[in-house]
């Protein structure tokens, strides 16, 4: 017995050790920082400016009916200098510079290009420098792609339109990319309207200006019948060098995400696990019955809930535009309202990836190639706060981005990356590099299997002493007085038949069906033999009621059902003598009394038959 309390006390003593020592443990020191390259020192001019054209522009614009301008400028710049260039220039509006989130270009490879936003003004713009991988050589051309998001350049109103109120949406800004060189060769803008929305109104500059079926207006450089080429910063289209295009839309808002807690789950079990916390705001003039976002198109075990429970009327359906996504739809007015201007709704968006597609192994150590940003969003993000969990990790030997903060978690490690005004053309691709720790992926297992083991010995030991309590009982029952029993039940039942016998006796007697004397012989016979039964029942009583309380319980009444049974006798006895000597009422009156003490004499004879059965139970 105390073997066994000492090694259930050891478990739990090694148990909470182990958790504790786990929880103890900091590793956050154990990564090899990453170093970015330096920015070049070699500052943009206008130098040389004359010698480049831009020999080839596709501007693509897609207006968002959630708020967002999100452009794609495709470049080809050809250098006419006789020395290498490393930048260029590219202009922003100064009244739009505030409203530009996002800015980023990147090569033919898709390498990015280094920018560098140092707020120079020239003239009405602001210049940004975008900076070659290599340097452009004489005669040579470089294509490269510029990306950049606006908020705030779309307007919302409410208009009639053929005698219904409608939400009409207004875009004003440049035709082509502000640049401080001279562009010639295909120049092509196109504007994307949102989708489901009607255009209403665009800017015609000469031919340029062409509605291609219900979701594009084009501008092209070759349609005009005046100008075949751009001045820098579109100094010959004049006051044509800006378009307006107004659509209306009736199922859009303007919307905007206020924040969104992004946990990301790696499992060295092999799963990853996406979970969002959303606040959305709808900052428009109407009310949004539906939300959008997309995920990665290998997204498994989707789920959309809120703090109420499931949100029903969930869709998932892969993307027409973009093969590599699928789209989640939430349908607000399924068991949710409709969410109104100047409202918000917090909601949680999960889902599964497959590890295959973002991990590799090599033994202990595995590498992780994510964008952090797994879910696009057509809404602006204010800000976004991403957790990475890395279950049972020992050390992170390299990341390609420093995260915001590292610490531990349980036996987990969490990267802490924070973004701030994201739109849907931004990426955060990071590449993570870590040494699994054996000990701490076994270590829950094994804690759980100790936890298990030491409630099973907590079990098996409560069991087995109850077992030997229910033996003890046993045993103990297994020296009940069982000879004592079975004398005092044989006598107490003897003593009973001689009560019967005596009072058949008399009964036979009152109606002469037996002589006095033989009557009284046999009433002084049964009175002598009661008595002695009385002595030798003694010592047998007094050994039932000091066995235990059960016994002594029996007796004590057994005795109180004696002394009733006398007392009912006696009663018996004076009524009949009054009825005799003319002091009963009536007839009657005697008849009912005395049918009243027979039967509770009959009631008290039968509860001294259980009493002894009770007892003579105890002798099987």
């Amino acid at each position: 017995m105390q073997r066994k309390r000492f090694f259930i006390i050891l478990i739990g003593f090694l148990s909470v050790m182990i958790v504790f020592s786990a929880i103890q443990d900091d590793f956050s020191n154990n990564y090899q920082p990453y170093s970015s390259g330096e920015n070049p020192q070699l500052s943009s001019t206008l130098e040389g400016a004359d010698n480049l054209l831009v020999v080839g522009i596709t501007r693509t614009t897609n207006l968002s009916s959630y708020g967002l301008v999100n452009i794609k400028d495709r470049l080809t710049i050809l250098n006419n200098n006789n020395n290498p260039i490393n930048s260029i220039l590219f202009g922003v509006k100064v009244e739009d510079s505030n409203n530009l989130i996002y800015f980023n270009a990147h090569g033919e490879t898709q390498n990015t290009l280094l920018i560098e936003r140092s707020h120079e003004i020239m003239d009405i713009y602001e210049m940004i420098t975008i900076y070659f991988d290599t340097p452009l050589l004489p005669s040579q051309e470089i294509t490269f792609t510029v990306l950049h998001s606006y908020t705030n350049l779309i307007s919302y109103q409410l208009a009639y339109i053929e005698e219904a109120l409608a939400q009409v949406l207004e875009f004003q800004g440049p035709l082509f990319p502000l640049l401080p060189y001279k562009s010639e060769g295909t120049i092509v803008s196109n504007y994307l309207l949102p989708e489901g929305s009607a255009l209403q109104y665009h800017t015609q500059i000469g031919g340029m200006g062409t509605p291609v079926g219900d979701s594009n207006v084009l501008y092209d450089l070759e349609y005009d019948d005046k100008i075949n080429h751009l001045e820098p910063f579109l100094l010959n289209l004049d006051e044509n060098n800006e378009t307006t295009i107004s659509v209306s839309a009736l199922l859009a808002s303007k919307m905007e995400i206020e924040k969104i807690d992004k946990d990301i789950y790696i499992s060295p079990w092999g799963t990853i696990k996406n979970v969002e916390e959303i606040t959305i705001v709808n900052a428009g003039i109407v009310e949004i019955a539906r939300l959008s976002m997309e995920i990665p198109i290998d997204a498994m075990n989707v789920k959309v809930y809120d703090d109420l429970g499931e949100v029903l009327g969930v869709s998932v359906i892969d993307s027409i535009d973009d093969i590599s996504t699928k789209v989640v739809t939430i349908n607000l007015y399924q068991n949710r309202v409709l969410l109104t201007p100047a409202s918000k709704f917090k909601f949680f968006l999960e889902y599964y990836l497959p590890p295959e597609a973002y991990i590799s192994y090599n033994w202990l150590q595995q590498s992780i190639s994510i964008n952090l940003l797994t879910t696009k969003y057509e809404y602006l993000i204010y800000e976004q706060i991403t957790n990475v969990f890395i279950e049972g990790c020992g050390s992170v030997d390299y990341m390609s981005s420093l995260p915001d903060a590292l610490h531990n978690s349980g036996n987990s490690k969490v990267l802490v990356y924070s973004t701030e005004n994201i739109s849907p053309l931004v990426k955060k691709d990071v590449l993570l590099t870590f040494t699994i720790d054996l000990f701490e992926i076994l270590l829950r297992p094994v804690v759980f299997a100790m936890i298990i083991a030491l409630m099973s010995s907590i079990f098996v030991l409560a069991f087995k002493t109850l077992k030997r309590e229910e033996q003890v009982s046993i045993f103990k029952k297994e020296f009940i007085p069982t000879s004592e029993i079975r004398e005092f039940c044989s006598l107490y039942e003897e003593k009973n038949a001689l009560v019967l016998e005596i009072r058949k006796a008399e009964s036979e007697a009152k109606r002469k069906k037996l002589a006095k004397k033989t009557y009284k012989s046999l009433l002084s016979k049964n009175t002598t033999k009661i008595d002695q039964i009385k002595e030798e029942i003694l010592p047998f009583k007094k050994i039932l009621m000091e066995t235990n309380d059960t016994f002594n319980n029996i007796v004590k009444r057994l005795d109180v059902l004696d002394a009733e049974r006398i007392s009912i006798s006696d009663s018996l006895n004076l009524l009949e003598t009054r009825y005799k000597r003319g002091k009963l009422p009536s007839k009657a009156a005697y008849q009912k009394l005395s049918e009243d003490f027979f039967n509770r004499r009959k009631k008290l004879d039968r509860t001294l038959d259980k009493y002894i059965q009770q007892l003579r139970s105890y002798l099987l």
